[in-house]
This record gives structure tokens, C-alpha cells and sequence, in this order.
């Protein structure tokens, strides 16, 4: 047994408008896939997201069909098996994804979900001498209602066709892994019909690494997507007879610096005190990504700070190729604060957005969680071209629902809003 398993690569991704860091993730890959030639690897498994959108540019597709020829070239034994992500899905209208270019052209082998005689979504695997690989792509909140099909499905075929070592590759966030639940989430429990099916489940989503009971592993991307990932365990998986690795390649060297600011006076003593905090942190590598966080209680007027002279004095210390400020002042009600964001993806920073802005609207207060679920389920569906209709009817369940509940607890002396569930919960978004 020797194979790697990684996931979310977001090949297209310029980060923060640097034309450099568009350059970093494809070294990323690069670096993953001169790994798998090193190790003479059986196979590489990317679970979803190899790109991070879904309208690529020419030169993101060259990177991929640079690096993948090379591997081709190099050790053309070794299999590519993919899924597609949220990031690589294709637009409704086009129904082919940049993967199945790829796929088309033989440098790699996409899963897709297919229905043969007597299997209706695991048609489609690919059978090795000791392996079998399944692949679902990414399906949101759907996912978790054709977990058990797919698990009496892969069974199914296992038993007809003898069994072997089985992955299955998937593209969701698990619950329990993050600080706070996010829509779409799946639950240990409701997984526990694949672990009678599969040795190993390849998950991708989440952009930290977990494993969950030796059989659930998620790596997590393979460089920093964004800075509240500071600090998260990330990498690829080297999986082999004697154990499975987490390998974290070398890539740019990111740093966050904190500073408490409750005891500072006057926007000068805040200048010394940066100084003097600059020149207490370890050396650091040219051109590396630096976030100075000052937090606590401001004494002064925020206006009053000179955030391009502390800019300056990030950029005469460190010379990075990124810098930002940011100033969390501890008395404000829409304050973030780091432990609150930490290892949060951006689904999950919508959900607090939202959330804000349905409370502003007295009408729903009582239905927040469900409102705002649906908010975030709708915003996916478009995204991933679903038909209209689908996204009309999710709205008008989420509607009916609370119009139900309001009649059953006796609210029905209220005036039932006019507008339509479409132009409320749109309308909600579009303001967040």
C-alpha cells in the first residue's frame, strides 16, 4: 500500500491580488505531485478542489496540465483519481467542469456519480489489483441523505465483485470539527453505515486536518487559503503499509503578530510599542505573509492612528511580500474576536453575518437558525447552478414551515408578511 490523499489545492488563486501567491499554490501542487514521484506512490487521491473556481483562467489550466503531464511523463503508472468540490463544480449551463477536461485528456480520472444496472449513484469506480475507489462529489445539505444508499450500494458491489481494500472519496465538513456547526455538516453517527462499507473515507472541505476513528481522513489544503487558518495542522496524506502520514510541505512562511493595546495611552506610545514588539519577534524570511493583530480596550480615537506608519515599520522589519493591520477593539459589538475566527471557513463567517442581519428584522426573530440555514443553502444551490425551481421550493418549505409554527403557537393575530419568501430571504442576503 502507497498512496496520497489531498484535497483542496484552489489552483486560480491570486490571494490578496499578488500575482506571486497565484504562483505559491501552484508550487504547492507542484510539490505534492514531485512527492508522489519520489515515493514511486501507486496512486494520488484529490478529494475535491483542485481549483478555486469554477471559471478558470488559460494560465490556471496550464499549471494543472503542466504538473500532471510531468507526473504522466515521470511515473506513468501512477493513477490521479479525483472529485469535484464546491470550488470545481461546472456551471449549470456549461455541464462540464474544467476536471472533466482533464479527465478527457488523460491526466487524471475523474469519479462521478452514475447509475448502472442495480446501482443508481456508485456506477462508476475505478478497480485496481488491491484497490477499489468510489467518488462523490460535493452535494451540500444533500449529502447527508444518500449516505446509507451509498453505503448498501458500495456493499452491494464489493459483494459481487470480491472484496479489496475500498476508498471512498467525499467532499463535505464533518461536524464537531469546527468551533461552531455549520450548514451542511454531517454527524459521526450518520457516517457509521459507510464504515461497514469502506476502509478508508477521503474527505475534503475543511481546510484543517482531522482523522476521526482511524478510518475518516481529512488533510486539509495544502497552503493557507486565508489567515484565520493560522496555526492549523495542514498537509497531504502518504499512506502506506506502515502507517499514514501527515505531510506538510515547506511553503511561504506566514506570521501574526499580537499586541495587546488596553494599557497604551496615546497613538506615540502605541508606535514605541510596536517598535519594541518588532524587534522581540524571531527573524523571519523575506517576502513572507505578516498580519500584526492589536487588540483590547482603545484609549484613543481609532482615527488617530497612522496605520501606514505601522505598515512602514512592518515593511522596514520583515520585508514581506503581504502586510496588514487589524485593530479588534474589545467594546465594540461587532468585534470578531481571533479565538472566535480561528480555523473558520467562510461559510461559516456568513452564518454569523446573516444571522446578524435576520435579528434586525423583528418579524423573524424567532425563526433566526432557520431562516438563516436556508439563506446559506440557497446561496450554494445558485452557485452550483441549480434550476430555479429548486431554489423557489427550498424557500417556500423554509416560509411555509414558519408560517405553520406561528399558527400552532396562536401568533395568528398577526398580520402574516406580504412579501414572498423569495423576495424576503434574497432581499436578506443581498443586504448582508
Amino acid at each position: 500500500m502507497n498512496f496520497l490523499h489531498a484535497s483542496y489545492f484552489h489552483l486560480v488563486y491570486a490571494q490578496y491580488g499578488l500575482e506571486e501567491r497565484f504562483r505559491d499554490y501552484a508550487r504547492a501542487f507542484q510539490s505534492v505531485i514531485q512527492y508522489a514521484i519520489d515515493h514511486k506512490v501507486e496512486f494520488i487521491l484529490i478529494s475535491g478542489d483542485l481549483f478555486h473556481k469554477r471559471n478558470i483562467n488559460a494560465p490556471t489550466y496550464r499549471q494543472a496540465h503542466k504538473v500532471l503531464s510531468e507526473l504522466k511523463k515521470k511515473s506513468p503508472s501512477t493513477g490521479v483519481y479525483a472529485i469535484e468540490g464546491n470550488h470545481d463544480l461546472a456551471y449549470h449551463q456549461d455541464g462540464y467542469s474544467w476536471l472533466d477536461m482533464l479527465n478527457s485528456e488523460g491526466l487524471l480520472r475523474l469519479i462521478k456519480l452514475k447509475e448502472v444496472a442495480g446501482v443508481k449513484l456508485m456506477g462508476d469506480f475505478v478497480e485496481l489489483d488491491n484497490f477499489r475507489i468510489f467518488g462523490v462529489r460535493f452535494l451540500g445539505s444533500s449529502t447527508v441523505s444518500v449516505v446509507a444508499q451509498i453505503a448498501e450500494e458500495i456493499k452491494k458491489i464489493n459483494a459481487e465483485r470480491g472484496k479489496k481494500y475500498t476508498i471512498l472519496m467525499m467532499h463535505f465538513g464533518m461536524a464537531g470539527q469546527m468551533r461552531q456547526e455549520a450548514p451542511g455538516e454531517i454527524h459521526y453517527n450518520t457516517l457509521l453505515p459507510l464504515k461497514e462499507a469502506v476502509d478508508y473515507l477521503a474527505l475534503g472541505h475543511y481546510h484543517m486536518n482531522y482523522e476521526v476513528d482511524g478510518w475518516i481522513y481529512n488533510p486539509g489544503s495544502v497552503e493557507m487559503v486565508a489567515m484565520n487558518e493560522y496555526g492549523l495542522q495542514k498537509g497531504f496524506y502518504h499512506v502506506k503499509d506502515s502507517g499514514i502520514n501527515l505531510i506538510t510541505p515547506v511553503t511561504r512562511t506566514v506570521r501574526r503578530i499580537k499586541l495587546d493595546i488596553s494599557s497604551i495611552a496615546t497613538p506615540e506610545e502605541l508606535y514605541s510599542t510596536i517598535s519594541q514588539r518588532l524587534d522581540r519577534e524571531p527573524a523571519i524570511q523575506q517576502e513572507s505573509l505578516i498580519e500584526l493583530l492589536l487588540y483590547g480596550e482603545m484609549n484613543f480615537p481609532k482615527s488617530d492612528v497612522n496605520l501606514e506608519r505601522i505598515k512602514d515599520m512592518l515593511i522596514e522589519q520583515f520585508k514581506p511580500l503581504w502586510s496588514e493591520i487589524k485593530l479588534l477593539k474589545s467594546n465594540s459589538s461587532y468585534t470578531i474576536n481571533e479565538g472566535d475566527v480561528r480555523g473558520l471557513t467562510r461559510e461559516q463567517i456568513e452564518l454569523r453575518v446573516f444571522s446578524d442581519r435576520v435579528k434586525l428584522d423583528g418579524r423573524y426573530r424567532d425563526n433566526v437558525d432557520e431562516i438563516v440555514k436556508t439563506m446559506i443553502e440557497v446561496k450554494r444551490m445558485a452557485a452550483a447552478g441549480i434550476e430555479e425551481n429548486a431554489i423557489e421550493k427550498e424557500l417556500r418549505w423554509c416560509f411555509e414551515k414558519i408560517r405553520s409554527e406561528a399558527q400552532d403557537e396562536g401568533k395568528t393575530g398577526e398580520k402574516a408578511p406580504e412579501q414572498k419568501p423569495r423576495q424576503t430571504l434574497l432581499s436578506m442576503m443581498g443586504d448582508a
